[in-house]
């Protein structure tokens, strides 16, 4: 079958229901009409590399007749929780505070607990053709930045390899891009030149995309054709606006934040009594080029 039907099922049911919370509660400007949405499973390593755990995310990639949205699924449902419901809310607290009570006890546990608690999945989101013929990126690390760039395809080598994903003939294409090197493998069966995250460029649309480290994949789950759903603009859920900076700039911002996440971890542990965790660099960025 051309589509993992439970996947398909999931992905329909949750569309209308996304809809209602993205113009009942926070108001956010339709841009598009979705007329394809891909599902992809997408792994990197966790940023404390003692730990050496692999984290998945649901990302989804809606396509519309003139621009595409790329965004965690996981990172939505979690927002519509903690944004609409003053219970969720509650609840989760709830969590939190037991996971800390548990860390002076059972570091590992705790480090369980939270990994399960806390909302996950990626925080950005990536508008490709918005504006038109650029890619417009939405990251909330810490002032909730955006910065846009020219859309520009990687530069592709396409190879004679051939695989079946999902039912669809796929050809693998490799490319350098930004400090990392990637096999891809996409369909001319879809003749959609897209993909996940920021690749695009192929004569099909990009179904497989993995870096040679390792560190970073996306593999596709699903594709839906919905009807007539709607793509929109995100927006900060509390009232704030997201500030316009460069990429460079915002990819030097993460990795300060990363390096931040590590050191705040030691003095916790050091805190609670317990011997300080990583010490080495987190893992990086997916692009490597702001160094």
């Amino acid at each position: 079958m051309k589509k993992c039907l439970f996947s398909l099922l999931l992905s329909l049911a949750a569309l209308p229901v996304a809809a209602q919370i993205e113009e009942t509660f926070w108001h956010w400007q339709v841009i598009d009409t979705a007329r394809i949405v891909c599902s992809y499973d997408y792994t990197e390593y966790f940023m404390f590399r003692s730990k050496h755990i692999k984290t998945h995310d649901d990302l989804w990639l809606e396509i519309g007749d003139h621009l595409s949205k790329f965004e965690s699924y996981r990172r939505f449902q979690s927002d519509s929780l903690f944004y609409t419901t003053a219970q969720a809310k509650e609840e989760y607290s709830r969590r939190v505070h037991e996971a800390m009570k548990v860390k002076g006890k059972n570091k590992d546990e705790s480090f369980t607990m939270m990994m399960e608690i806390m909302p996950n999945g990626s925080d950005q989101i990536i508008y490709k053709n918005y504006p038109q013929d650029s890619l417009m990126v939405q990251d909330w690390i810490k002032n909730r930045l955006y910065y846009t760039e020219f859309l520009e395809p990687q530069a592709w080598e396409i190879r004679p390899d051939t695989t079946m994903i999902l039912g669809y003939k796929c050809q693998m294409a490799e490319c350098d891009w930004r400090g990392r090197h990637y096999v891809a493998w996409f369909t001319e069966e879809i003749p959609i030149s897209d993909g996940p995250y920021k690749f695009n460029g192929l004569p099909g649309l990009i179904f497989s995309v993995k870096d040679s480290t390792d560190e970073y994949s996306w593999e596709i789950r699903s594709i839906v054709k919905p009807n007539g759903s709607r793509i929109y603009l995100s927006e900060p859920l509390n009232g704030d606006h997201y500030k316009r900076n460069d990429r460079i700039k915002t990819l030097k911002t993460e990795w300060r934040a990363r390096l931040g996440h590590v050191k705040k971890a030691n003095s916790d542990d050091i805190m609670l009594g317990c011997e300080p965790g990583e010490t080495e660099d987190p893992y990086d960025l997916i692009e490597l080029d702001y160094k």
